[in-house]
């Protein structure tokens, strides 16, 4: 039990001569008053396990650590490396772009989603993605909320011409592009290689594909669970997978075009729609 405060002292010693019964009650409702200061939020920073109260709570900013690992099955994407579909064929990607737009974490105290980025849109690309931001959370996060593409009521400008797009920004013109122009607007997603198109499926007919992926019609929004990583008090651990293989699944590559840059073609409409089932909570 802890001791009584010196103000409480005080209080005792100028009610010292009342009846003993009287004392002893008062001595047990300035200890409950006491020991009830604490907050009593795990979220806390100052956090008491015997406290009670929401009144002395104090929070502050936790970093947090996001990560996109891009994997082929149940293997890490490489560039320029043979995979093999699931009717035996061989692949390798030699560029992939995917944009992510409105993350943002909802928590269970909360009806609606809080931003959590000051970045609007980030960019994967050719190799694992990482970024570091701070969050300031008052209650357990229980999902994380994101768009799969670039949502036009965050940016519509034409990077070409804009100066609101800075050259390091996600937004201004890559190398391979993912701009179609002012009419498409942003690639949602890009992924481009060669594919074994053979008969034999023996490897001697490695031929080239790309299939971009967007327009505003194919936005998808997403929602994945947030369990287990609200462990650490300084930290938001957060790491996902996006799966390729599951992109491209149902994809044929022994009919029509293999290079294809209509965002309402059927091979890229249902890139996108594979898309809300590729990502995966990996931690």
């Amino acid at each position: 039990m802890r001791s009584l405060s010196s103000k409480n002292q005080h209080i005792m010693k100028r009610f010292s001569n009342l009846p003993h019964l009287v004392l002893s009650l008062l001595t047990l409702t300035l200890t409950y008053s006491c020991k009830n200061d604490g907050c009593n939020d795990p979220i806390a920073f100052n956090y008491d396990p015997e406290g009670t109260s929401e009144e002395t709570c104090l929070y502050e900013p936790k970093e947090v650590q996001f990560s996109v690992n891009p994997v082929f099955g149940d293997e890490t994407l490489v560039i320029d490396k043979d995979f093999t579909l699931d009717d035996g064929r061989s692949i390798k990607f030699t560029y992939y772009g995917v944009y992510l737009s409105n993350l943002s974490f909802l928590e269970k105290d909360l009806d609606d989603t809080q931003p959590w980025s000051d970045q609007d849109v980030m960019l994967l690309r050719n190799n694992e993605f990482e970024i570091n931001a701070s969050y300031l959370n008052k209650s357990d996060i229980t999902e994380i909320h994101f768009d799969i593409g670039v949502d036009t009521a965050i940016y519509d400008q034409d990077p070409t011409t804009s100066d609101l797009i800075t050259d390091d920004s996600p937004l201004a013109i890559q190398v391979p592009s993912m701009y179609w122009g002012w009419a498409g607007g942003y690639r949602f997603i890009s992924i481009e290689g060669e594919v074994d198109t053979s008969a034999t499926m023996d490897g001697t007919a490695m031929v080239p594909f790309a299939f971009h992926c967007g327009l505003p019609a194919n936005l998808k929004s997403l929602s994945l669970p947030f369990i287990g990583l609200n462990d650490n008090k300084s930290t938001i651990d957060l790491s996902m997978s996006l799966d390729f293989e599951v992109l491209l699944d149902e994809v044929s590559f022994t009919s029509g075009d293999l290079i294809i840059h209509s965002g309402m073609h059927p091979t890229t409409v249902k890139i996108m729609n594979n898309s809300v089932s590729a990502f995966e909570i990996s931690n």
